[in-house]
């Protein structure tokens, strides 16, 4: 508990004075790093926050959210030491209008392209950075502003400084990386505050449990010198209660951020047992409140669940399972200032853009225009509701989220390609094995000196792989040779066709988009 009463915990019966208007906050994803393959990431264009954040706020006020962790997305901020700050003060001009309190993430992972963590240029480009951005946002907003100068230092400096997983792609660097982003962090906390000297920081970084597999309890004591040492080292350093001399204090901690997800407790790897993630439901898991009160002990409060969150069916029972937790801590007497649905927009995998993995309190649904409309999760929105009438009264949806009609489709069962394989000495054989409403998965199995014809689908482009075999294929002009495990895609309205040369059989397996339908070969015709 807060020592000086600002933030003091009310009874379950009083609502409690929450950091940010409301218990539960949202957060727009804003990884922009640089991949291995040399991409830029941008969430907040891939998401079109940049386009909807006027609707996006509104709908989080919608849904009794009244603050949000938002983006200035340093790398396209600063290009070459040239600050362009229109896209930050068009954002804060939208928070203000909307009401909502916006925390400014400031780095999340990326930085501009011509700079590196341990060139010379790094702090002071921060430091201009934070001190322009700093000044836009406190001239539009109403309030208290809030920045998280570097998101999750520990992670990164593990990610890009220990095993090259993301820019600077480093290996075994990593504790000099996370010393590199303290300094940062600290010299932009102090750029803030001197245009902004009331200006409050939420520093972030994942809350981990590591714990020893099963059968070594030799291994408790390295288990403990990681979750009390290495988990708490960023907050350690920005605190100034490990190496003080790089200028940190307590606060430049600022508010507590704790990262916390389903995958925050594992097991340590060992060469007979490799990481095995924990369920809640397992008797060594340790319990959020139990963390968040270990936390409170070694900074003091107020502290913030900065990310949390699932994705598909798990998001609604691990909100359950937040307020749960949170409750609980809160009645132990735990300064637990806010919860971060994260993100509260579903957004890209950072591996596969193309993929959508449903984690967000709303989805998007492509539109025909290329908008990405938002869409409600009722059954999430629902267990929003249970969780904030029990928390959080005052910011609670004024009315029960309905359940919508979801028709479930049976699951249909998988298939051993191999299993199906048959010849004819004289022809090719062909055979539908799944068919879905927009996918059929068909086999090809051509004995020695079958011919498959040239033949065409207008509208339908199809993948083949060689499951067994080898032979020569014809793709429009084009010859080609497929060996065994080789894929190729097949343009639709291309005429293609296949010969099988060797002494071989050959098997080839076809993924097909909709093509005309002909029931001769798989039955009844799809729905529509």
């Amino acid at each position: 508990m807060d020592k000086g009463g600002k933030n003091t915990i009310m009874t379950e019966k009083r609502q409690h004075p929450w950091l940010f208007g409301s218990l539960f906050l949202g957060g727009f994803e804003c990884s922009s790093q640089l991949t291995s393959e040399g991409q830029r990431l941008d969430l907040i264009t891939a998401t079109q926050h940049d386009q909807q954040a006027a609707t996006d706020y509104a709908r989080c006020q919608e849904i009794g959210i009244h603050a949000v962790r938002e983006a200035a997305r340093w790398p396209f901020v600063d290009w070459a030491g040239k600050l362009n700050l229109s896209s930050v003060e068009q954002l804060a001009r939208l928070g203000r209008e909307s009401g909502l309190i916006q925390i400014w993430d400031l780095m999340h992972y990326g930085y501009p392209d011509d700079l590196e963590p341990f060139s010379p240029a790094f702090v002071p480009r921060f430091v201009a950075y934070c001190q322009a951005v700093a000044a836009v946002v406190r001239a539009e907003t109403q309030g208290p502003t809030y920045y998280t100068p570097i998101n999750e230092i520990s992670y990164y400096a593990w990610a890009g400084g220990e095993v090259g997983y993301m820019a600077p792609f480093l290996q075994g660097r990593g504790g000099e990386l996370k010393r590199a982003l303290v300094r940062a962090a600290i010299a932009g906390i102090n750029a803030i505050w001197e245009v902004d000297p009331e200006a409050q920081i939420l520093n972030v970084d994942p809350l981990v449990r590591q714990h020893p597999p099963a059968g070594r309890p030799d291994l408790q004591a390295e288990a403990d010198f990681f979750n009390q040492q290495v988990v708490s080292e960023s907050f350690d350093l920005l605190a100034g209660q490990r190496e003080p001399e790089l200028g940190g204090s307590r606060r430049h901690l600022g508010i507590v951020g704790l990262n916390f997800y389903a995958g925050n407790q594992w097991t340590m790897p060992t060469p007979e047992q490799p990481r095995r993630f924990l369920w809640r439901e397992e008797a060594a898991w340790v319990p959020l409140s139990t963390m968040l009160a270990e936390l409170q002990t070694r900074y003091g409060g107020p502290l913030v669940v900065a990310e949390t969150g699932a994705s598909g069916a798990g998001r609604a029972a691990w909100l359950r399972y937040l307020t749960a937790e949170v409750g609980q801590a809160l009645l132990n007497g735990v300064d637990v200032g806010g919860i971060c649905l994260y993100p509260i927009i579903t957004s890209p995998d950072w591996e596969d853009p193309t993929a959508f993995f449903d984690g967000g309190v709303f989805d998007v649904l492509p539109q025909t225009d290329g908008t990405l409309r938002r869409v409600l999760v009722h059954e999430v929105a629902a267990v929003l509701r249970e969780a904030q009438l029990e928390l959080d009264p005052g910011n609670a949806l004024s009315l029960p989220v309905a359940e919508p009609e979801v028709g479930t489709r049976p699951l249909v069962p998988p298939v051993q390609s191999l299993d199906h394989v048959r010849f004819k000495s004289d022809n090719f054989v062909y055979q539908t094995l799944l068919v879905g409403e927009q996918l059929t998965l068909d086999l090809y199995c051509l004995a020695p000196g079958g011919v498959l014809p040239p033949h065409r689908y207008a509208k339908s482009e199809q993948v083949w792989t060689v499951l067994v075999g080898s032979g020569l294929v014809w793709v429009g002009s084009e010859e080609l040779t497929l060996v065994q495990g080789s894929s190729l895609l097949i343009p639709a309205g291309v005429y293609h066709m296949v010969s099988n040369v060797s002494t071989q059989p050959l098997v080839i397996q076809r993924v097909c988009s909709p093509k005309a339908w002909d029931a001769r070969f798989a039955g009844a015709q799809p729905a529509e």
